[in-house]
């Protein structure tokens, strides 16, 4: 877990402020995260996040492994930093969760997306392999959607691949529904990108011994809502097989609206975010 912010940045850029603002440094001491300035020391350290200008100097002390939140400068704009995925170009803005999400990114760990009543939504590890076969293992769950490949290595592999590039690429996917009070994963819900379409497309399921509890809209509406205020969506599109009424229903009641069909049977819907 993250448990040291370092801040350690000397660029001589005028006028950019260099000091975390107050509201944040209040975030951090809340959650027992430590704040620094110019740590002097050398070596790894477990937990600890630089906030910096300089993250060749910074690897160069701490090891080539160490978490780094690259500050974007005029002066280091041309460098070429393959080895951050992460940078900003102020530090008005940050919160203690973003800091948090850096770490955990960095670490290999999920993220968690939201929290409804009931449920947990989460990034998927590979450690879900037996749940995602769990989930489909009713023959029903297979009628309208694909499951897990046939072969444990297989689908290892493409989890691992599904895990380690989609998520950090596109800051959203196909995310684990677990029940809050067990901690049981019971389906997935998210966003993916479908060829050619305009909007991001919005895909569920929920295991068979789970539903008819509400779990999968409750679980949805609020993906929905992420969406489109966290992710910034001014729309999104569902694709229903024909005879597929269970989804429709779903769909229906989350707002969206038949567009029309499509090739193949099946039918595209949408839900648009009116702005002003």
């Amino acid at each position: 877990m993250l448990r040291r912010v370092i801040l350690d940045i000397d660029g001589s850029e005028g006028g950019k402020e260099r000091d975390l603002p107050t509201e944040l440094e209040r975030e951090l001491a809340a959650e027992g995260i430590g704040l620094e300035q110019k740590d002097g020391g050398t070596g790894p350290e477990e937990g600890a996040l630089y906030l910096t200008d300089r993250p060749q100097k910074v690897r160069g002390r701490h090891g080539e492994d160490c978490c780094v939140l690259l500050y974007l400068t005029e002066e280091n704009r041309g460098e070429g930093f393959d080895r951050t995925p992460y940078a900003v170009e102020s530090l008005e803005g940050l919160d203690a969760d973003f800091l948090k999400k850096v770490w955990q990114r960095h670490a290999g760990e999920p993220w968690e997306i939201l929290r409804t009543q009931r449920l947990r939504v989460r990034e998927m590890t590979e450690g879900d392999l037996d749940t995602l076969y769990e989930i489909y293992a009713h023959p029903d769950m297979t009628l309208y959607t694909e499951g897990p490949d046939p072969d444990r290595g297989t689908q290892r592999e493409k989890l691992a691949a599904y895990v380690g590039n989609v998520y950090p690429i596109y800051g959203f996917g196909l995310w684990m529904i677990e029940e809050q009070k067990s901690g049981r994963g019971i389906g997935r819900a998210g966003f993916f990108w479908r060829e050619g379409a305009a909007y991001p497309e919005l895909g569920f399921a929920v295991e068979k011994r789970s539903q008819g509890k509400g779990y999968c809209l409750e679980a949805c509406g609020a993906i929905l809502e992420y969406g489109f205020g966290k992710l910034g969506f001014a729309g999104v599109q569902a694709v229903t097989e024909e005879g597929n009424e269970a989804s429709r229903r779903i769909l229906r009641r989350l707002g969206f609206w038949e567009k029309g069909p499509e090739e193949g049977g099946r039918t595209l819907w949408l839900n648009l975010r009116t702005i002003g």
